[in-house]
């Protein structure tokens, strides 16, 4: 009877820890994602196609480690300078060698309407935070 009451006020136990043990962080901190090094790897990565002329901020779109940015481009070699907004997609992703990383993994406008998307949905673009240059 003694075993039978243990086994159940530990079961008790178990369940009532369950929803703090499913909440926890996981080990290991993630690298921060910056605006710098976010509107960096835009421009580096076709600087033919996309300056960045304002960046308005991240979204967490849910649970998880991934980041929307949402910003205002402009195609450099466009001699009436469009303006268009797009969705810049960030993921966190865990190389082989353990550590993680943020990629840029697509960058998508509306700007045709909303039925149409057009951009990037296929990117692996790896952001990286440029060191700031020495002061002269």
């Amino acid at each position: 009877m003694r075993l039978n009451a243990w086994l159940s006020g530990l079961f008790l136990l178990l369940l009532l820890g369950l929803p703090w043990g499913c909440n926890l962080p996981p080990s290991g901190s993630s690298p921060p994602l910056t605006a710098q090094a976010a509107r960096q790897t835009l421009e580096q990565w076709n600087p033919k196609y996309v300056k960045v002329v304002e960046f308005y901020g991240f979204h967490q779109p849910g649970p998880g480690d991934t980041r929307v940015a949402y910003l205002l481009l402009v195609n450099p070699g466009d001699p009436a300078q469009h303006q268009v907004i797009y969705e810049a997609r960030f993921q966190l992703v865990t190389k082989p060698d353990g550590q993680p990383q943020w990629f840029l993994t697509g960058l998508i406008t509306h700007g045709a309407g909303l039925s149409r998307r057009q951009g990037w949905d296929n990117l692996f673009i790896p952001v990286q935070e440029k060191a700031p240059a020495p002061a002269k």
